[in-house]
């Protein structure tokens, strides 16, 4: 087991290098997980100090992952008024330039401090944008007695230019599978480390591996909150993050993180021109890793009178990327009204001119051809799903006898990669003529 808990120690400290944080588990096995680790770490400190039953407050910005409140909740966190006051998850607004409202933090704290357990902070947040007070803000929390959760699932944006321990974190998780090289989507599977400040080593998940001269061992934190997960986590992913690391090297990472930045700032320099961005009135601050696009009211307009209501609008676009061979952004989050463009940090200058092509002529068929949109995909194996009937029919229990015959591609994707823009509008003129 040597070599492997020598794998597990390099990436404990790789990524305490990395976040600037002293201590790392490497237990959870996504970020949704990794940020349940890390408010079970919060409660078990506060409740180590006979403070638990008062801390029963935690501060979610608007412009957060929407698995913050989900696990905030899942915590026990139970928000709810008695007399008018909220407790439980009380979120935070956004200001005009996309970041979050230090006034309302600063009220809080003034108002009701003793009863803040924590705040949960996506930084960058979900519209690109680096949260610039974050230190201010830390502040404030801290000298009430809360603690400072980040989410890094936007890491890929600051790694290796960021000391998240200066800038006061306690907690924050990386994903694997995301930043660090671990393939993504298809519902997993996830891996992820957790990193944390002086104040939460000892309430650390699973257990810790130590170096002794040339050997190896392991031992459980003095205070640890139990595990969450068998082991180690996915260890196989531990491997190949490991691998990705040591390739890239400390240089190596910044670079990964810069590139994310540039690719994202190219597109959205680009992009801004065809398609408003959101939110409103942040268009000079400038994006890290991702930005959101929206439509004017014209295009909003020239799709209603297509049949495509403005509550539907987004998520119909994105199934028209898919009639393109992109997969489809995330669409409706966190602002409804968006599509998030994430380029990252993986695609060629050439790659990115080619997304523009699309993404611009995508605005094209929106003015010129809006009932496109109202019956997208058109090229898939299977086209528009009717949610409403899916969800209200259920169908939970089915005999099986035979394999179901698959659908296949109208047009195969190899060969929808070999047409252009033009052709495939030519193409949808053609399909949806017979609709």
């Amino acid at each position: 087991a040597q070599g492997c808990l020598e794998i597990l120690y390099n990436v404990q400290e790789i990524f305490k290098s990395i976040t600037g944080l002293p201590g790392v588990t490497t237990q959870p096995v996504a970020g949704a997980q990794g940020e349940l680790v890390g408010i079970k770490m919060f409660q078990a400190y506060h409740a180590d100090k006979g403070e638990e039953e008062k801390r029963k407050l935690i501060l979610i910005p608007k412009s957060a992952h929407g698995t913050n409140p989900a696990t905030a909740s899942v915590a026990g966190f139970k928000t709810k008024k008695i007399d008018g006051i909220q407790y439980g998850i009380i979120p935070i607004n956004s200001t005009d330039q996309g970041e979050i409202d230090i006034e309302q933090i600063k009220l809080l704290c003034e108002t009701r401090g003793s009863e803040i357990s924590g705040i949960m902070v996506t930084n960058p947040n979900t519209a690109g944008i680096f949260e610039s007070k974050f230190k201010q803000m830390s502040e404030m929390i801290h000298n009430v007695g809360g603690l400072v959760y980040m989410d890094g699932a936007n890491m890929n944006a600051i790694a290796g230019w960021i000391d998240l321990d200066k800038i006061g974190v306690d907690a924050v998780h990386n994903n694997l599978h995301k930043t660090w090289t671990i393939p993504h989507g298809g519902g997993g599977p996830g891996d992820a480390i957790v990193a944390v400040s002086s104040k939460l080593i000892d309430y650390m998940p699973g257990v810790q591996i130590k170096r002794d001269g040339e050997n190896y061992s392991y031992f459980r934190p003095a205070k640890s909150i139990g595990s969450f997960h068998r082991h180690f986590g996915n260890f196989a992913h531990k491997v190949r993050a490991y691998s990705y690391l040591c390739a890239l090297g400390s240089e190596g990472v910044k670079k990964m993180s810069a590139v994310s930045v540039l690719s994202a700032r190219y597109l959205f320099h680009k992009l801004n021109k065809h398609y408003p961005t959101l939110p409103e009135g942040s268009e000079k601050n400038p994006r890290m890793h991702e930005f959101i696009i929206t439509l004017n009211a014209e295009m909003f307009a020239k799709l209603s009178n297509a049949g495509v209501p403005k509550a539907k609008a987004m998520a119909q676009i994105g199934k028209l990327y898919l009639d393109f061979g992109l997969h489809a952004p995330t669409v409706a989050f966190p602002e409804q009204f968006g599509l998030m463009i994430e380029p990252t940090e993986s695609y060629t200058k050439t790659e990115l001119d080619q997304f523009y092509e699309v993404v611009k002529d995508i605005a094209y068929v929106i003015n010129e051809y809006p009932h496109f949109v109202k019956s997208a995909p058109h090229f898939t194996p299977v086209a528009k799903v009717d949610e409403v009937a899916a969800n209200k029919f259920l169908d939970l229990s089915e005999k099986l006898e035979l394999l179901p015959k698959l659908h296949q591609d109208v047009i195969y994707h190899r060969e929808l990669a070999k047409m252009s823009n033009h052709e495939i509008i030519e193409r949808l003129k053609t399909v949806t003529s017979e609709l």
